[in-house]
């Protein structure tokens, strides 16, 4: 006969048994669980290491080029500056000889002043060292140079490169006392060179392969900076064999940006690769300390799961009700976390949605403007006023877009920090002409009164990114039309403040008595997509990025913005901005036409380079009407081949489109620039694409292209960009 007592104990028995077996099974599913886990998040964080590495050294070696090409174009600029100097002082003293130069070239500091007849022979030189005309003869006699003696407008300048590594900076201007050229030289050696450049190895210091990897960049295959070990001679690495290994494994087994394996007789890495600019920057470290990571995470995993068991099996009856009120809190807690998340995700899906609601009725109102004019005009096709007033309106609407799509663009540039100033010679006073000119034309329809109060400025003529400025001051001028009130007025003023080291600071004052803000809404205006909901009869709402994009373009000019406002009696920016001086010699005239005048392009004979077939019959019309001669042409490869089957400057011009299928606009230039014949180098090509921004223009030069025009295109831009070429050809 059984006793009940060890049934029960059986059963407690079974019980325990099966309760240990799950205690075992949960250790090692939560071993498993916590090593995957730490895995991914050291791999992961591996991999955002890496990533920065690649960040850091396409972002610094953009400012190393910046620094280097900065440098040796000033140095260039002076060179120039010198020749023109001994040029003049040549026709004032009546003398070229030996003598003559040697104190011209003690007076203005250079290695070597050359004078050469217009075919680049030996006239007269002095020279500090073995760096004169001998050495340079080669280079002097090269056309670009003969060409300054044939045109003496022209001027010169190059970097020369020597056997030695040293540089030669020169500069040739056309002689003023006869035919020849003036050529002044500045030397430097190498060292000289060396100490004045940045280098890509420099980027990694303080990058110790024990906190950070060993860090390998490469150019067309060659190692040119590393960690891993010290150059062997300047510029020269000598990867050893394991990491070669590693490299060539990272090169066949990775994608970039992306976390692998990389094994080596046995030893594992953890490797990636990411491109900075013209570089591969590869990245790794040895996988063993990432395992020790995970083991030392499992351990503690199991040794904490260990403790947790004990403790339960310590105090388990008296903690029993204890335990499901911590479980009850748990999650509680959690539900409460859920609960914020799902708040947090509606917030953000309703930020979103009110973002799309206004931009689909920012975009939706001038649309349905286009096509309603469009349904009119076509219903009044006799009534040549009516058909006037609807293109005008049409045009007025299709602006309304384009200034969308530039603040969204703008926006995103702004943020990702893509923004490239563009600083030109300029004349201040006629810029801020333009801009209350643009306000005064803006304001007439809403009859608010544009004021623009220029005062003398000391220094007119400034380096300024003309577009950005230009955007910047409508921006909010153009608001304190848009929230003004009937009769209102807009004031413009602009004046020099203290100079900052020596560089001017204007100050724009941008005053108005319009509708104003209120003190809430004056602590959120800079954030994107905020507007305050006041009506203003006639006003259309806009994005509410406006005020965003003016301050990140105030910071990008290193300038300051700040304003003040009340709530129905107006608002007042101050805007202040640096900009380095310049002489009125430096800016360029430009060309002032009539794009309807026939004459005008009279006789120019362009190819066009346009795959769509609307904004094609666009620019023909504009260029027929112009008095141009145009043969269009789809794509790169027709351009390439119509160019080339050409007889020789039968083209004056090329208008080139960027983005066609098969070869683009930017490739089909490169490949005109390099055919075998004279105009091949000299006939303008100009870019007309929709890529408007600083990079696509510096790609466009890259290139060879002479100029960029982004699209949208007016008729009377292209017509005054084409009649500089005009002028030239006649």
């Amino acid at each position: 006969m059984i006793d009940a007592s060890d049934h029960t104990a059986q059963e407690r028995g079974d019980r325990s048994a099966r309760e240990w077996l799950i205690v075992v099974l949960l250790g090692i599913a939560l071993s498993i669980v916590a090593g995957v886990t730490s895995y991914a998040y050291t791999t992961a964080q591996a991999e955002q290491r890496f990533a920065d590495v690649v960040d850091y050294v396409a972002t610094q070696s953009l400012s190393y080029d910046a620094f280097n090409s900065a440098y040796a174009t000033k140095n260039l600029i002076r060179v120039m500056e010198i020749a023109g100097e001994a040029a003049r002082d040549m026709e004032r003293d009546g003398s070229v000889d030996n003598a003559t130069l040697e104190q011209y070239a003690d007076q203005f500091n250079v290695t070597a002043l050359i004078v050469t007849d217009a075919s680049g022979n030996l006239v007269s030189e002095s020279s500090k060292d073995d760096v004169g005309y001998e050495s340079l003869a080669a280079n002097l006699k090269e056309a670009p140079v003969l060409e300054v003696a044939a045109h003496p407008l022209k001027s010169y300048t190059a970097r020369i490169t020597l056997a030695d590594d040293s540089v030669a900076d020169i500069g040739c201007v056309a002689r003023r006392d006869g035919e020849g050229i003036v050529v002044a030289v500045r030397h430097q050696s190498a060292k000289a060179v060396a100490s004045n450049t940045l280098k890509l190895q420099s980027l990694l210091d303080g990058y110790e392969t024990i906190d950070s990897g060993n860090i390998v960049i490469e150019n067309d295959g060659k190692v040119v900076a590393t960690n891993a070990v010290e150059p062997a001679v300047s510029g020269v690495f000598d990867l050893p064999a394991t990491d070669a290994i590693v490299v060539n494994g990272i090169k066949e087994r990775c994608l970039a940006g992306k976390v692998r394996l990389v094994n080596d007789s046995g030893e594992w890495y953890l490797g990636t690769f990411g491109k900075a600019r013209d570089f591969y920057v590869y990245t790794y470290a040895p996988a063993q300390r990432y395992f020790e990571v995970v083991a030392a995470v499992v351990a503690s995993v199991l040794a904490l799961y260990g403790g947790v068991i004990a403790t339960v099996v310590l105090v388990r009856r008296r903690a029993e009700s204890q335990r499901f009120a911590d479980l009850l809190l748990q999650e509680r807690d959690y539900g409460d976390k859920l609960a914020k998340a799902a708040r947090e995700a509606s917030s953000a899906n309703s930020a979103k949605t009110e973002f799309l609601r206004r931009m689909s009725h920012d975009l939706r109102t001038p649309i349905n403007g286009i096509r309603g004019m469009v349904e009119v005009g076509n219903a009044n096709a006799d009534d040549l006023q009516k058909q006037t007033e609807c293109r005008s309106k049409i045009w007025t609407a299709s602006g309304l877009l384009l200034d969308l799509a530039n603040e969204a663009l703008d926006m995103s540039r702004l943020e990702s920090g893509q923004v490239d100033l563009n600083l030109v010679p300029t004349d201040m006073v006629a810029l801020n002409r333009e801009v209350c000119d643009i306000l005064e034309r803006q304001a007439e329809e809403r009859l608010v009164t544009i004021i623009c109060d220029q005062r003398t400025l000391d220094h007119p003529y400034a380096r300024v990114s003309v577009t950005h400025l230009k955007r910047l001051l409508l921006n909010i001028a153009g608001n304190a039309v848009k929230y003004n009130r009937q009769g209102g007025y807009v004031r413009l003023t602009c004046r020099e403040v203290e100079p900052v080291d020596g560089v001017p600071v204007y100050e724009y004052t941008i005053a108005d008595n319009g509708i104003g803000m209120s003190e809430e809404f004056q602590q959120h205006l800079y954030e994107p997509f905020s507007r305050e909901e006041q009506q203003v009869e006639g006003a259309s709402s806009g994005t509410g990025l406006g005020a965003s994009i003016a301050k990140q373009l105030v910071e990008l000019m290193g300038g300051t913005m700040s304003f003040t406002s009340a709530l129905g009696r107006g608002t007042t920016f101050t805007i202040c901005l640096p900009f380095e001086k310049c002489k009125s010699s430096e800016i360029p005239q430009a060309v002032r036409v009539d794009a309807g005048d026939s004459d005008v392009l009279q006789g120019l004979r362009v190819l066009l380079v346009e795959d769509n077939d609307l904004n094609a019959e666009i620019a023909q019309f504009t260029l027929d009407r112009a008095g141009a001669v145009v043969t269009h042409v789809k794509d790169g490869e027709s351009a390439v081949e119509t160019f080339a089957a050409s007889a020789p400057h039968e083209y004056d011009v090329v208008l080139m489109d960027i983005m066609m299928p098969g070869i683009d606009g930017l490739e089909a230039t490169r490949q005109i620039r390099a055919l075998d014949r004279e105009d091949a180098a000299t006939t303008p090509i100009i870019a007309v694409s929709a890529n408007a921004f600083a990079d696509d223009r510096r790609l466009s030069r890259e290139a060879g292209m002479n100029a960029h025009l982004s699209k949208p295109v007016s008729s009377q831009d292209l017509v005054e960009a084409l009649a500089h070429i005009a002028a030239d050809a006649s």
